[in-house]
């Protein structure tokens, strides 16, 4: 009973931002039609990073207990560091492909950026 008062805070407090995730990739597919092909794979790619980030958290809170009393400090302390790393890694990448996504949506800028030149004097 003692380990589910531990997780249950923390499987709590992922679950909002998986289901946000979630909410996001459906939203993505139902406007499809109004969004350019980039912006949309690049939305698509970074919401589907970013839950697999957020799912691989859940699965690492629920494996928590387990690695902690079958594998010793040494090991549980090996593991937390290469899932903390990809955790990261894969929060960055999701990050950069939603940010890739909403920049694809601009319109290219204007060459002149200033009024066009006026007639040129004559050489003479």
């Amino acid at each position: 009973m003692g380990d589910l008062f531990l997780m249950a805070p923390r499987l709590a407090y992922s679950v909002p931002g998986v289901v946000t995730l979630v909410v996001g990739v459906v939203l993505l597919c139902v406007r499809r039609r109004q969004l350019a092909p980039r912006a949309w794979s690049l939305g698509v790619a970074g919401l589907g990073v970013l839950l697999a980030g957020a799912l691989a958290d859940v699965v690492g809170l629920v494996l928590l207990e387990w690695l902690i009393h079958g594998g010793g400090l040494e090991r549980t302390t090996v593991v937390f560091a290469g899932a903390s790393l990809l955790f990261m890694v894969l929060d960055v990448l999701g990050t950069a492909l939603l940010i890739a996504g909403l920049l694809s949506t601009a319109r290219p800028a204007d060459p002149w950026d200033q009024p066009p030149p006026g007639p040129r004097p004559e050489l003479g």
